[in-house]
């Protein structure tokens, strides 16, 4: 498990720390306007990346996890989520391209929102629920960090002022696409698992096991990514550009915590599955350990923003540095909600328990953002908005546990 998490960290090392190095070159490069305009096609492309998640890392790697011991059975699970990925993502192609060659504000630019939906792509060739399920992430993880390493060179060479934006883009998803297919040529070294024919009754059911999960994913997206799809909407190019720089901090904190989630989940899953009481025992004691490197990145974000926005973001970028404060507090916030909500109600079952709690959260987060829209400027709104959705599941998640426990019978000490 530990070597798991290792690996992951590994790749989210990739995906979020290695794009630093470009990150402060971009800001400075295209400036608020243009780097907003990519913040924006990529959070709108979320949606579709979402639709093709539909909850797989969850669902399919519980399945994996559960059966990566039988070839036959490991075969017709990776099968059957692999044709149903493709199926949404083609669906979701086929609504976006209406979407963009239809509506005004989106055609001005058309070539950014295509260029940006090849991360949709590379998700969908990339089984990381399959990696995840087996517990052998750290196969693929060199192949990821090399891949975006390829990215690095041709930002600073290519990318040289704000009418390189559509370049810009272009390179990041690029990489993603990159490390995608690197990942899916490495599966046949690190699984039985094979591409086997598989009938439309099979892919149906795996949709059907993945609904409730998916439409609680959907609910995040609408509490996370949606704002800034409608800052974008109610406010200009550069307030998106100034909340998006800020919120990359934001995320590169919470992005810390997934992989000890993705590491920990199938873990947690199998021994539910055998022993529920080891398991809360399991939660009890690593509570702490799992929490505490995240209260310090929170607490760093929030006392050292005034420096990191002057080294990072630049003197153009000074409306970031409240809006990094306000969420200062959200990676630690994340580190406990995945405790209560991933590791207890997920991998303990309580997956329609868990549906509705994210879906209490995606409704919480437009009552309380449509007023402060009304009473502040937008981005700070939109700030203070995830912050307190964020803190609403954590604490949903955490009262249904101590509900649950106060339900059971005492249990023993963990040993």
């Amino acid at each position: 498990m530990v070597r798991n998490a290792l690996s992951l960290y590994g790749i989210q090392a990739a995906g979020y720390i290695l794009p630093w190095f470009t990150f402060p070159y971009l800001l400075r490069v295209l400036g608020a306007e243009k780097f907003g305009a990519i913040a924006f096609a990529q959070a709108f492309v979320t949606y579709f990346q979402v639709v093709t998640e539909y909850g797989f890392n969850f669902t399919a790697t519980r399945e994996v996890s559960i059966h990566r011991d039988d070839q036959e059975k490991l075969s017709r699970i990776f099968s059957a989520t692999m044709a149903a990925k493709t199926l949404l993502m083609l669906g979701s192609l086929f609504v976006m391209s209406a979407v963009v060659t239809t509506v005004p504000m989106f055609r001005a630019d058309a070539a950014l929102y295509f260029v940006s939906f090849l991360v949709v792509i590379a998700n969908v060739i990339f089984p990381q629920w399959l990696f995840q399920g087996i517990e052998k992430m750290e196969n693929i993880t060199y192949r990821e960090v090399g891949a975006r390493l390829l990215g690095l060179a041709p930002t600073f060479l290519l990318v040289r002022g704000p009418g390189d934006y559509l370049m810009a883009a272009g390179i990041q998803s690029g990489s993603l696409l990159l490390a995608g297919i690197a990942g899916y040529l490495g599966f046949r070294r690190a699984t039985t698992a094979r591409l086997v024919p598989v009938s439309w009754a099979e892919v149906q059911q795996t949709l059907v096991e993945g609904w409730h999960v998916f439409i609680s994913t959907a609910a995040i997206t609408l509490y996370t990514r949606s704002n800034t799809v409608v800052l974008g909407l109610v406010a200009s190019r550069a307030d998106v550009g100034y909340f998006s720089a800020a919120q990359r901090l934001v995320d590169a904190g919470k992005a810390l915590v997934f992989p000890l989630t993705t590491a920990i989940f199938p873990h947690i899953s199998r021994m539910s599955a055998e022993s529920p009481e080891r398991a809360v025992a399991f939660i009890r004691r690593h509570t702490w350990k799992l929490t505490a490197p995240f209260a310090f990145i929170s607490a760093l974000w929030l006392f050292g923003a005034p420096l990191v926005g002057r080294i990072l973001f630049g003197p153009k970028f000074t409306p970031s540095i409240p809006l990094l404060q306000v969420m200062s507090p959200i990676p630690m916030v994340v580190a406990i909600g995945s405790i209560y909500a991933t590791y207890y109600m997920l991998g303990m079952g309580f997956k329609k328990e868990w549906s509705r709690l994210i879906l209490s959260a995606g409704a919480f987060n437009f009552v309380v953002l449509v007023p402060l829209l009304l009473l502040m400027k937008p981005a700070m709104a939109v700030a203070i908005t995830s912050l307190a959705v964020e803190v609403w599941v954590m604490a949903g998640a955490w009262i249904f546990y101590r509900v649950k426990q106060r339900a059971t019978v005492p249990l023993a000490a963990p040993v």
